[in-house]
């Protein structure tokens, strides 16, 4: 039905990441579906931001992710391609959709706090924004 699943996770909160990764485990078997998962960490580069960073910031901040990441699939039990992008959530994760040609955005999402309706979250803008399917599993 899905041949192509992504998968957006944040590391920074491992138990809602396990929760994604071991639901998308469960529909990609069904479904015989690849899956991507995908992590995306902040842009640090303005100037004004960069300066206050140490040299190199950005590539440990990005290695060490990416080990995270790794980690995290590890232990979902999930075979996945994983990656690790850096800039806003959700512009990333369209364009890493429609790069890849997925099936199906598989999102986690948690009850919106009062500024989520005021700014919108990065689920609600996946939603509203992306031309792919997406599947939003609350937990």
């Amino acid at each position: 039905m899905f041949d192509i699943l992504l998968v957006p996770v944040d590391i920074s909160l491992p138990d809602e990441a396990q929760k994604l990764l071991k639901n998308a485990k469960v529909f990609a078997d069904k479904w015989d579906s690849d899956v991507h998962v995908v992590s995306v960490i902040p842009n640090v580069g303005m100037p004004i931001v960069g300066s206050y960073m140490e040299d190199g910031f950005e590539e440990k901040a990005k290695s060490e992710a990416e080990s995270e990441l790794s980690r995290q699939i590890e232990t979902s039990g999930i075979t996945a391609k994983s990656y690790v992008l850096k800039g806003t959530v959700y512009d990333r994760v369209i364009a890493l959709a429609n790069s890849l040609n997925v099936d199906l955005i598989m999102i986690g999402a948690h009850q919106p706090q009062l500024k989520d309706y005021l700014l919108g979250s990065n689920a609600a803008r996946l939603v509203r924004h992306s031309a792919k399917s997406v599947l939003v599993l609350r937990d």
